[in-house]
């Protein structure tokens, strides 16, 4: 099946307050090129739709960008990534959207944290989900395709020996190997006015507290907390926000070892186009933070 490419007429929606356009500053729209897939009679099409955002209506959410993994892969992935990272939540800081740093089971070391209170403080919203506090695992447009990867194993695409090593090493410095992470990683700089949350709950709180109907996601990993944690990607959709997740700025737990048998950075590529078929869009870095789309450097786009 060959994908036609098909770019739809440019659409520029004003989304929250009214703001002038210029070149920086909070005031400004921010123009993003949103990517989707769908098939038709048997083709793939490919469309792209411009949008303009308000960054007062926009939140970025950082998922589960850990200190630690039981992957040593994922681990060196993380730390390939986490630089250009957090250029993209600096750049979106200055424009004036909201950071929500959610690094799942780690909110012990942000608990007198400004930006942790920021996001406890957010009152009750009328409009909650009742099912925002769960994990999701599936929405019913996903029952339309199949799932591109087999993940069955956990997706560690790690040597085994440096696996055992790297295990030993975690246990001597008194962690749980399986779940050696204890909070963000220090890479991604967390500013006072950042919220700080790993809660559906309040998270989903804080985004109608604040009237904010755009939501981008990027962290780790794509095939599983991206898309299933009470705060990510399906909830995000079936809910009615407005989200997309930053393509280039994600990793998956994929190991080539399984079904379809392909690299790892294939295996994301997966991922990311059963997303855009059956969840939400997708945009990049660049959109943001200028420059180029970020690239890992073991992914030589084969």
């Amino acid at each position: 099946m060959l994908p036609r490419i098909g770019t739809l007429a440019l659409l520029f929606a004003t989304l929250g307050s009214a703001g002038s356009v210029d070149a920086g500053g909070p005031k400004s729209e921010i123009e993003l090129t949103l990517r989707s897939r769908r098939e038709a009679n048997g083709v793939l099409e490919i469309t792209e739709q411009k949008e303009a955002w308000k960054p007062a209506k926009t939140a970025i959410i950082v998922c589960d960008m850990w200190d630690a993994h039981h992957c040593l892969n994922a681990v060196r992935r993380v730390t390939e990534i986490a630089p250009r990272m957090n250029e993209v939540l600096e750049k979106a800081r200055a424009k004036g959207m909201l950071i929500i740093h959610a690094p799942s089971d780690c909110m012990e070391p942000y608990k007198n944290h400004p930006g942790r209170k920021i996001a406890q403080a957010a009152p009750k919203a009328k409009n909650l989900p009742k099912d925002i506090g769960a994990w999701c695992h599936k929405i019913p447009a996903e029952e339309k395709g199949k799932y591109p990867i087999d993940q069955s194993d956990g997706g560690e695409d790690d040597d085994l020996a440096e696996h055992a090593d790297w295990h030993a090493k975690l246990k001597a410095m008194g962690k749980n190997p399986r779940a050696p992470w204890q909070r963000q990683v220090e890479t991604l700089k967390i500013h006072d006015a950042d919220a700080i949350s790993d809660s559906g709950v309040e998270i989903w709180n804080l985004l109608e507290d604040r009237g904010i109907k755009n939501v981008i996601l990027l962290g780790v990993h794509t095939n599983m907390c991206v898309l299933g944690r009470p705060f990510g990607l399906r909830h995000m959709a079936k809910n009615g926000k407005h989200v997309v997740l930053m393509r280039d700025m994600t990793d998956t737990m994929y190991n080539p070892k399984m079904r379809p048998y392909v690299s790892h950075f294939r295996g994301t590529d997966l991922i990311v186009e059963h997303i855009e078929k059956y969840v939400c869009p997708t945009i990049t870095s660049d959109q943001i933070a200028g420059g180029k789309e970020f690239r890992f450097k073991g992914d030589n786009g084969k």
